[in-house]
């Protein structure tokens, strides 16, 4: 796996990063998750930029803001918390591609989220993954330029079929078979502080497959590392590879 730096010297070798100095190639700063998980301090599983981790299963504290329209009810931007946990399966680069950061493909199957939170117009808001239908992230190589650069930081996307209790509404909505994207650019997985957002808006349907609403848009953003559990090797299901392709 390569360090931190020596993606960095790699783009400086090439004439890339033309605005960092020696100081940048310092061995980067650990980020860390919260201190209550293993033990406490000194104790946590350190995340670096730029490098590779072996698959796991994680769980991180979320943070979610939604701006939701709904039929009757109103418009209203709703601020959310909770938790997430997911698979991360193991990196993987193109055939004959040396596997490291830079090049390597890395993907994520979300097991749960929930997060919740209050508007005074919705009253309480609760908003779930559908755990019947494949939902994860996928973490990619940047379009190099024309001269094939390497690009340190990588593209990202997240794909879920979110659910939306609505207390005032008294009933669960959701996107139906409309997956909700998010992008972001990440430079180190898990991706700690990421916020991912989307570029379009989706309709919302109650259970009945009735249009009641509308997400108008949507951001995540990763929080704390809560647990990390290392597992010998996590292939990606070939459903999950179709949503994310």
């Amino acid at each position: 796996m390569s360090e931190p730096q020596g993606i960095l010297r790699q783009l400086l070798d090439r004439g890339i990063a033309s605005g960092i100095d020696d100081a940048t190639l310092a061995p980067a700063e650990v980020v860390k998750g919260h201190e209550s998980a293993w033990g406490g301090p000194g104790n946590l599983y350190p995340i670096r930029p730029y490098t590779l981790t072996p698959s796991a299963l994680e769980s991180f504290t979320v943070r979610e803001r939604i701006h939701v329209r709904i039929d009757g009810l109103g418009e209203d931007i709703v601020d959310l918390h909770g938790m997430a946990i997911y698979r991360r399966h193991d990196p993987h680069a193109a055939e004959g591609t040396p596997l490291d950061w830079a090049s390597a493909t890395i993907t994520a199957q979300f097991l749960s989220l929930q997060v919740t939170g209050h508007s005074e117009i919705f009253g309480q808001v609760k908003v779930s993954n559908s755990p019947g239908k494949a939902e994860g992230a996928r973490v990619k190589p940047s379009p190099a330029p024309d001269d094939g650069s390497v690009m340190p930081i990588k593209d990202c996307i997240t794909m879920i079929y979110p659910r939306f209790e609505v207390e005032q509404l008294g009933t669960t909505v959701d996107t139906g078979d409309q997956v909700v994207r998010l992008e972001s650019r990440v430079a180190m997985v898990p991706p700690i502080g990421d916020v991912s957002r989307t570029s379009k808006s989706y309709t919302l349907y109650d259970g009945e497959g009735r249009r009641v609403g509308e997400l108008i848009a949507a951001d995540i953003e990763i929080g704390a590392l809560l647990h990390h559990v290392p597992i010998a090797s996590a292939v990606v299901p070939a459903e999950l590879a179709r949503v994310l392709a």
